[in-house]
């Protein structure tokens, strides 16, 4: 487990990490997310040793290390760039962390364990390479040559510092699925750096959004991304649509509630709340369903329709993103290529838009 009471640190006037709170459970990737300059490197630096704190606790299995040396934290580390060496091959930039002695309160015999070199290669699929040069491997190869070289001093916790974003989207996408399964097979305490929400729901166990030196809010992919408690961490996660509204009925018996946003009324599950209490009302993109208003929707289920006017169409991703007028309102809504062909939408087309009761969230 590790577990940050209190860090502070400040690099002359500018004030990095204030107060930061946060605990990784052990064995579980957890998942730093934020924008740049929030301190999510700053945050693994300190962990680390690199960084000294300026205020704060640092505990590790629930030993403080504050004043324990980086090589002696018992920590691998995996940087951005990969800090590979250029005048030594694979296999000895993989040694390199035993001949430094890096494992936590042992050093380790001078030319390091073969035993221990050779775990970590075949733990990151690198068997065959001991003799190549890294500078003349492709970027996954060589950040597999950095992952194993963390990996063979058998860490207590091992920290990520966005090691695929130099990475093609295509390399990116395989190596993010090896890091998660490598990860659950030998069940290594990790903490995982990154500004990519793809990559932070698909690795996260839990996730922690920063910002401002600070944790925003702290849960599994699930809660952050669908269920967040802060309107910050709705917006930096994509819930685009989010409306100010005030709370109109509640029906227990139904399990639902009316919201009136002053332009349309939504209707959500139970909010344990009161009429009257003002909050905020907000639907992800991906859960609305978009239809031309002359076409025969009389089957739907869903608890929320709303009549609008499209305003625009782009691509998102691989994605079509739809902005909607909704009486005077704007909602994003996002559905696939196929789906924006077949119903041949235009700017200026009449739609509407229905979503279940269920995909309205509520920050109160």
């Amino acid at each position: 487990m590790i577990q940050l009471d209190g860090i502070c640190k400040s690099f002359g006037e500018n004030k990095v990490l204030s107060s930061l709170d946060l605990s990784a459970k052990k064995g579980e990737m957890f998942v730093l997310l934020g924008s740049s300059g929030c301190g999510k490197t700053t945050t693994l630096s300190v962990i680390a040793g690199l960084t000294k704190e300026d205020k704060g606790d640092i505990y590790i299995d629930g030993s403080r290390i504050n004043d324990t040396p980086p090589h002696k934290r018992g920590i691998g580390f995996v940087f951005q760039k990969y800090a590979l060496f250029p005048h030594l091959n694979v296999y000895e930039n993989v040694e390199f962390g035993l001949k430094a002695g890096n494992k936590r309160g042992n050093q380790s015999k001078r030319g390091g364990n073969r035993t221990e070199v050779k775990r970590a290669m075949e733990l990151v699929g690198l068997d065959g390479f001991e003799k190549r040069n890294p500078m003349k491997l492709s970027g996954g190869e060589q950040q597999r040559v950095a992952l194993a070289r963390a990996l063979a001093t058998e860490p207590e916790c091992i920290l990520m510092d966005e090691p695929l974003s130099n990475l093609d989207a295509v390399v990116r996408e395989r190596l993010r699925h090896e890091i998660a399964q490598l990860q659950r097979d030998i069940g290594l305490t990790s903490i995982y750096v990154t500004h990519d929400q793809v990559e932070a729901m698909a690795l996260g166990d839990r996730i922690a959004v920063l910002n401002n030196g600070r944790v925003e809010e702290a849960g599994t992919p699930e809660k952050i991304f669908y269920k967040p408690e802060k309107e910050f961490v709705a917006r930096f996660t994509g819930m685009k649509n989010i409306f100010k509204g005030k709370i109109t009925a509640i029906d227990e018996d139904n399990g639902v509630a009316q919201i009136s946003t002053g332009n349309f009324d939504l209707t959500t599950v139970f909010v344990p709340s009161s009429v009257g209490t003002r909050v905020k009302a907000c639907v992800r993109p991906e859960e609305i369903i978009l239809a031309k208003s002359d076409r025969n929707t009389s089957a739907r289920s869903a608890r929320n329709e709303i009549a609008g006017r499209i305003i625009r169409i782009f691509p998102n991703g691989p994605l079509m993103r739809v902005l909607v007028d909704v009486k005077g309102d704007e909602m994003s809504v996002d559905i696939t290529r196929l789906a924006a062909r077949d119903l041949g939408l235009g700017e200026g087309d009449r739609v509407l838009l229905t979503f279940k009761a269920t995909s309205v969230h509520v920050i109160l």
